[in-house]
């Protein structure tokens, strides 16, 4: 063992050869099905017209930060170039594609693109998640509409069906909470720990945070404890909007519209949740959740990010999602 590698792996007990936590090495089976549910994904994404892309395996670190936020990029693989220069490789396929259409002269006013690729992604303690994930997924960009959203809805679903027949879509809408959070004046470090209250559905937390701040509106306060506990079946929800006060009631009636008219197959599988504020700050509004019986954590992702492209000096509205093929 050379000088340099004794200094890198110094006062570690990790085997210098060994596999690394959250990666795998495939088999020619394993690779045989990863393919066969790749191309059937491919084939319903071609289905509606959309274009395959291969964005770039890494961008500048600052790129992952602008779009996700600091908390985004820290768990990004990163490196320095031979320039010194910190690249990350891709946390996501959404921020490299939504930067490249940014960047470019539009000659479509409407992208609808689809990808599949390894991401890179740093886990907490890895919490026994891949760190290297194989992902297909479509953007729809340049479209802000109900038929663009419900377009990718149902492509969801088809989606989740070539992993299994056995699923469940979970759906929010980040809009309300952001409404009311935006009449907090919370600093960074607070509203990233309200984001993490309100996904870990942590109401005991929640109201000892309300109950230190001070001159906030009583019923902003009962409409962040509403918010957090509002989930279930939308024809059960749609009976409950009346909870909300002026800041959110139209809002969250206008999204249980939106959901009573999904098809009638889809909703089945559809549960509301709008305590999901997920992870990347450049969601919207739609939040997207795909879980299967088998595994605990959801292995599809998405929702409209209509926010993003702004912090690339564009403006476009988006939505998309991604699923996860080596389970």
């Amino acid at each position: 063992m050379n000088s340099y590698l004794e200094f890198m792996l110094f006062d570690s007990d990790v085997e210098p050869f060994g596999l690394p936590d959250g990666v795998l090495f495939l088999t020619s089976e394993e690779i045989e099905e990863l393919e066969k549910r790749e191309e059937k994904l491919i084939s319903i994404f071609k289905a509606r017209n959309y274009k395959k892309v291969i964005p770039p395996a890494f961008e500048y670190y600052e790129t992952f930060e602008r779009a996700g936020g600091y908390d985004v990029a820290r768990r990004s693989f990163s490196f320095k170039d031979k320039d010194g220069k910190l690249l990350s490789l891709r946390f996501d396929m959404t921020t490299p594609i939504a930067r490249m259409i940014a960047q470019k002269t539009l000659k479509e006013k409407v992208y609808k693109l689809y990808y599949s690729g390894n991401v890179f992604r740093e886990q907490p303690f890895h919490k026994g998640k891949l760190r290297e994930l194989r992902q297909c997924g479509i953007e729809l960009i340049g479209e802000n509409s109900s038929s663009s959203d419900m377009e990718v809805i149902e492509m969801f679903k088809e989606s989740l069906e070539v992993i299994s027949d056995d699923y469940t879509i979970v759906i929010g809408n980040v809009k309300p909470y952001k409404n009311l959070l935006g009449n907090l004046n919370l600093s960074e470090s607070k509203k990233e720990a309200m984001g993490s209250i309100f996904n870990k559905k942590d109401i005991t937390s929640l109201k000892i945070m309300l109950s230190q701040l001070n001159n906030v509106d009583d019923e902003i306060k009962n409409d962040l404890l509403n918010l957090i506990d509002f989930s279930g079946k939308v024809e059960d929800l749609q009976k409950r909007t009346k909870i909300f006060g002026k800041n959110i009631k139209e809002e969250v009636e206008k999204f249980i519209e939106f959901c009573m008219s999904i098809s009638k197959s889809t909703k089945e599988k559809i549960i509301i949740d709008l305590a999901m504020v997920k992870d990347f700050s450049y969601y919207s509004s739609i939040t997207l959740e795909g879980y299967i019986k088998t595994i605990g954590h959801p292995i599809a992702n998405g929702g409209r990010y209509d926010e993003l492209f702004k912090r690339f000096d564009s403006n476009l509205p988006a939505i998309g999602f991604a699923i996860d093929l080596i389970l």
